[in-house]
């Protein structure tokens, strides 16, 4: 399977890792019918093969013919993926252009061998040798036309003086050393590995001793080699992923980290090597450092690692949550706040784009939705904690219900959430007594729910039990509760089922939503859909200084969320809005992940409908993104009849 980025031909999104060595013997002709290739956001997209030349490689080839860099990336890519027959005139226009003789004259040699033209392609060697020298690569490639002809011995003798000048050269000294062990067996192979090892700069041949100690159990051997090699810092960008990697298999976790931690540099060297050293950190338990040098790599913005970083950032948060203690809440340590939203809390970091959302009448009657308290335990004082399920679903119930209501319903809704002030949310050991409430809630408020949610159990076995209560704020009774209990992948379904039963009972439903574009969450989806609901209420309350921005874990897999969501369901235009949502309250909170998520982003804005609601709010997106060109001109050729409230809200986002 071929993996490509589609911004390759662009040159971009790729980490620096030092001049690239053509392969001595290029990949067979690709026999696959589809080529896996990522977009900007590291999702995979399966392309049919000729598509992928017609529409991808060939145009690409055509754009780089005149830049010598990007021209050499495109052949050794074109090789890589069997269009060699594609690439005769390419490697003749790198060998006019190209200031550096020894690469345009190998990779020519390598495009003509791989046309079986084997004449043409000594030839062009021979003319790097005599512009630059008898250099490692030019004579292996030679090595490998003599090989090709059948004149083994011809070929050895290149091979070897490749070796003397080049000791380092993979494809040379792999070619060299498999020779040996099919003539002289084991014994030969190592005996050549220690030849070579004795050459004045050699460092390959060491790691490959090495690897041979590791799997005879002689670490104290492996690890003298590797320190030697490190301290020389000789090695190129691929010899720490070896050591890494051979390290890790061979279960020698602690020495991987103690070697490889100190020197590794995510801009130097093969990101390979930050995810074997990723993976140490993990397995040794580690989440400081690991989540350190988790930012770095995520900093690199090389799509094809995202779902690397992607595992570990989970594992560590898991971590994280598996050793979180809940901290106990008292009264004369800290104050506690009950924070209101009277809108929906996706439309919040949108800088108040009340022109794009429908708004209901001032004098609107209400109805309120508190936090639910937790089941497990009605003795249990209210604690401060950590996201879990049941604190996360805690908050998020009575936001999707205030949605609900306000979408669905002629009533204003209004969410009430406690939280300790520079702590965290308050998650109660028992429902609030709506019998308080009634000499609390505004006077325009016509009802309020209050619940109570717990669990039992793990995974798919895990079993729900969820209460809501309807109270008369008129009457100054409970008028109903509504209750269920179900298994984890029912949870959704039940939520939907009380939503409806409940607001029912409220009169003043509507079939149709407030905004056009607004879709309920299907009962598959609304655990996806509470998941994501509290967490863009913890990225709220970091961007309005609630909590510290250190009470919130997985800022990254808080962002990326939506996104995914969107991209399960790209018709729905609410997780859109979410994303949005929550890169304006990174934007608030002075993210330092935040420029990860440009290309994706306007990505996200192409591919939506120029009209629709995500479209609409693109202003903001340059705005985050420090794109001020694109702001300002969008402000300079607004139509004449452009709304005040759309003025309004460009003049918030321009002063954010």
């Amino acid at each position: 399977m071929f993996k490509r980025l589609l911004s390759a031909f662009g040159g971009k999104n790729k980490p620096a890792s030092g001049a690239q060595t053509p392969p001595v013997e290029p990949t067979p002709e690709a026999q696959e019918e589809m080529i896996v290739a990522y977009d900007a956001s590291g999702q995979e997209m399966h392309i049919a093969r000729s598509d992928w030349r017609e529409k991808v490689f060939l145009p690409g080839l055509a754009q780089k013919w005149d830049d010598a860099g990007e021209l050499y990336d495109a052949i050794l890519g074109g090789l890589n993926d069997g269009f060699a027959a594609d690439l005769m005139p390419a490697a003749a226009r790198l060998v006019d252009i190209d200031e550096d003789p020894e690469r345009s004259h190998t990779v020519q040699g390598i495009v003509l061998m791989k046309n079986n033209r084997l004449a043409e392609a000594e030839s062009t060697l021979r003319e790097g040798i005599a512009k630059v020298g008898a250099t490692g690569i030019l004579l292996t490639n030679l090595a490998k036309v003599f090989a090709e002809r059948g004149d083994d011995a011809h070929a050895d003798s290149l091979l070897w003086q490749a070796i003397e000048a080049d000791p380092n050269l993979d494809n040379g000294l792999l070619w060299w050393t498999a020779l040996k062990q099919e003539r002289e067996g084991e014994e030969g192979y190592l005996a050549g590995l220690r030849t070579v090892a004795a050459l004045p700069g050699s460092w390959r041949a060491q790691l490959w001793l090495a690897r041979h100690y590791l799997e005879q159990q002689n670490v104290p051997a492996a690890r003298a080699l590797y320190e030697e090699v490190l301290s020389g810092g000789s090695y190129d960008s691929r010899a720490l992923t070896m050591i890494s990697g051979d390290l890790g298999r061979n279960g020698e976790v602690p020495l991987l980290v103690e070697l490889i931690a100190p020197v590794y540099d995510e801009h130097r060297h093969d990101p390979m090597a930050g995810i074997n050293l990723l993976r140490a950190w993990q397995e040794l338990g580690n989440p400081d450092e690991g989540e350190k040098l988790l930012n770095r790599l995520y900093a690199l913005d090389y799509p094809p690692l995202r779902q690397y970083l992607d595992e570990s950032a989970q594992a560590f948060q898991k971590m994280r949550a598996q050793n979180a203690q809940g901290t106990p809440v008292d009264p004369a340590d800290v104050q506690i706040h009950t924070l209101a939203f009277s809108q929906p809390i996706w439309q919040y970091g949108l800088c108040k784009a009340d022109w794009l959302f429908k708004q209901k009448p001032a004098d609107a009657a209400t109805v309120g939705f508190f936090a639910l308290g937790s089941i497990a335990d009605n003795t249990r004082p209210a604690e401060s904690q950590r996201e879990d399920d049941v604190g996360r679903l805690s908050r998020a119930i009575p936001l999707y219900l205030a949605e609900a209501a306000h979408y669905w319903s002629d009533y204003a809704a209004r969410c009430y959430i406690q939280v300790a002030a520079g702590v965290g949310p308050v998650l109660s050991g028992q429902a609030m007594d709506g019998n308080a409430l009634f000499d609390l809630v505004p006077p325009e408020m016509r009802y309020f729910v209050t619940g109570e949610l717990g669990s039992r159990g793990e995974g798919e076995a895990r079993q729900w039990q969820l209460t809501l209560h309807l109270w008369d704020c008129a009457r100054r009774v409970k008028c109903a509760s509504e209750s269920g209990s179900v298994a984890q992948g029912e949870l959704g379904a039940l939520v939907l089922q009380l939503e409806q039963r409940l607001l029912a009972q409220t009169g003043a439903l509507h079939a149709i939503a407030l905004d056009d574009f607004y879709v309920r969450p299907s009962a598959e989806a609304m655990d996806v859909y509470l998941s994501e609901l509290g967490q863009t209420f913890m990225l709220t309350l970091v961007a309005n200084e609630q909590i510290p921005r250190s009470a919130m874990w997985g800022e990254r897999a808080m962002l990326d969320w939506p996104l995914t969501m969107a991209r399960h369901w790209p018709t729905v235009e609410v997780p859109k809005l979410m994303y949005l949502s929550g890169l304006g309250k990174a934007f608030d909170y002075q993210s330092e992940v935040l420029a990860e998520y440009q290309a994706r982003t306007l990505q996200l804005l192409r591919d939506v409908d120029a009209g629709s609601p995500t479209a609409r709010l693109a202003p903001l997106v340059w705005k985050i993104f420090a794109m001020q060109a694109e702001f300002d001109a969008h402000r300079r050729n607004l139509p004449a009849d452009t709304s005040t409230a759309y003025q309004d809200w460009l003049t918030r986002v321009a002063e954010k």
